[in-house]
């Protein structure tokens, strides 16, 4: 009884030490999971108690918040609670904090992905939802602790001013400077999150992000081009280019490449003609579709996006060229509202634009017979983009199903991506004798978990890599001369053979640099070599 009545009186000194250590495990975990301080002793850093002060004041903040006697604070005090156990609640499915990647891909995501992807959001909010309830009622029937705001209010917005004051400093004589002149605003909401790692540091980069979306905008044709093309271009003797995107597809559920089952018996079929080739060890060069599309279709580098706004993209080059541009993708691949979107700012740029009808990738092969049918334009680039293996893994059908009756999902989704790509190259093969077909896939797949949700595991990159050109100029030494040292084909050589294929040559001391140096985008916005990461896994 007596201890009970000593709880009861100091229950806001009980509470504010659980208040305490639950802030500094978040900032550690926090720490630990940003490549800022990788592998770096976490408590001799100064931001990990800026992030433990920041954590621990909105975690107070929101408790009184909720004993407010004003609606509108008790609503807003119950939503910041709500966000901040969706965060934990992502820590626990995926082992990782949320990333700007992920954040960036919340503004990009169009309403089909919602929908496709409802029942993964459900996993991670659906336990934020029920811990906030109970965290409520335990408020409003059993804790009775109450704190002054003055003081962890205080500290908060000094610390977010502070933040701010830095961000300008910093923009004052650096490339942020130039970013922000242009409209994009995320790097300087990046120390926000450093210092802010609950709620907020996310919603100040949210809205950032969103803000930055009107920079790709633009359908202004850009004159420049890339210092590494040599100009002006070649005759080309490829009549036909076409490039099939995949979507998700993880190289090791292939059984091209030596997967027991047999997901791929036609992609094994068709690139093991003469003039084709089965690429080994090839790499996507960032784990989002949003990162790893520009980095294939324009000049863009992992470290900065400034090629692609001041340089020609390959759909440019490719109409420079004489060629005749289509960007061709599955309904579910539609680019959110008017294209602002990084890889929707190079769609853009192409003469036809069309997504299928069908719910399904194989319905993508009456798209492209409709353009090699109907259009009399005697040079071609086409891109398609397929749905792939994205999640939730529903990119199969019956016939899928027949093939493989004992495979998972996503090994079904990989066989009717192979369906797919043989019908792409029956249509192909049917009103052209002269092209040029390279599949490949925009990034892979942690399978059953996704993609970019993980700064550990190297699945995320692991692609297929297959090409068959009727030319025999293009035959699998071409494929090979853009290997990096490393062993590894890089999805940032993509941009360079297709350069090669519609006609330009290539500094070769610029491509040389390139492939000296193979480094991937990581899912948390930073840069690494690849063999690092890959050795890490």
């Amino acid at each position: 009884m007596k201890t009970c009545k000593i709880i009861k009186n100091n229950q806001w000194l009980i509470l504010l030490l659980v208040y305490t250590v639950l802030s500094a495990i978040w900032a550690y975990i926090v720490i630990i999971k940003t490549d800022t301080l990788y592998n770096k002793p976490v408590f001799g850093k100064t931001l990990f108690y800026i992030d433990w002060i920041t954590t621990l004041c909105f975690i107070v903040l929101v408790h009184i918040g909720v004993y407010s006697r004003h609606y509108f604070i008790v609503g807003i005090s119950t939503l910041f609670l709500f966000l901040f156990l969706s965060e934990i609640s992502y820590f626990i499915y995926y082992g990782e904090v949320i990333s700007t990647g992920v954040l960036d891909s919340i503004i990009d995501t169009t309403s089909n992905e919602v929908f496709s992807m409802s029942k993964q959001i459900l996993i991670i909010i659906g336990p934020a939802f029920i811990a906030t309830t109970l965290i409520l009622f335990i408020f409003r029937k059993i804790i009775t602790a109450k704190f002054k705001s003055i003081i962890p209010f205080f500290f908060y917005i000094i610390v977010y001013i502070i933040a701010l004051f830095i961000v300008t400093v910093i923009t004052t004589d650096s490339s942020l400077n130039n970013d922000i002149k242009r409209g994009y605003y995320k790097g300087s909401a990046t120390l926000l999150r450093f210092t802010h790692p609950v709620v907020v540091g996310n919603l100040s980069y949210l809205l950032a992000s969103f803000a930055s979306t009107n920079i790709y905008s633009s359908t202004n044709e850009i004159e420049k081009f890339n210092e590494a093309i040599l100009l002006p271009p070649n005759k080309t003797d490829n009549d036909l280019v076409v490039l099939i995107m995949g979507e998700s597809s993880l190289v090791t559920r292939y059984s091209t490449y030596g997967y027991h089952k047999q997901t791929t018996p036609f992609m094994t079929n068709i690139f093991s003609q003469n003039g084709a080739c089965i690429i080994q060890n090839s790499h996507s060069a960032a784990a989002f579709t949003r990162d790893s599309l520009p980095l294939t279709l324009s000049f863009n580098i992992p470290e900065s996006d400034d090629n692609l706004f001041n340089n020609k993209s390959i759909i440019e080059m490719a109409k420079f060229n004489h060629y005749k541009t289509y960007w061709l993708a599955s309904p579910l691949q539609g680019i959110k509202d008017s294209f602002e979107t990084k890889y929707g700012f190079i769609a853009r740029k192409s003469d036809v634009i069309t997504f299928g009808e069908g719910r399904h990738d194989i319905h993508l092969s009456e798209l492209l017979e409709k353009a090699l049918q109907q259009d009399n334009s005697p040079k071609k680039f086409i891109f398609v983009h397929l749905r792939g293996s994205h999640q939730p893994y529903e990119n199969y059908d019956e016939i899928d199903k027949q093939a493989l009756p004992d495979a998972e999902k996503y090994d079904l989704t990989i066989h009717h991506t192979d369906r797919t790509v043989k019908a792409l190259y029956d249509v192909i093969n049917k009103y052209s004798d002269n092209y040029t077909l390279i599949y490949t896939s925009d990034h892979g797949e942690i399978v059953n978990v996704g993609h970019g949700v993980n700064n550990t595991n190297v699945d995320q990159f692991l692609i297929p890599f297959m090409f068959i050109s009727t030319n025999d100029r293009y035959n699998c030494q071409f494929i090979e001369s853009f290997r990096n040292p490393t062993g590894y084909l890089s999805g940032l050589m993509n941009k360079y053979i297709l350069s090669n294929l519609l006609g330009y040559n290539v500094d070769q001391t610029t491509l040389n640099k390139e492939k000296n140096n193979d480094r991937v985008f990581m899912p948390d916005g930073s840069v690494m070599p690849f063999l690092k990461f890959y050795n890490n896994d």
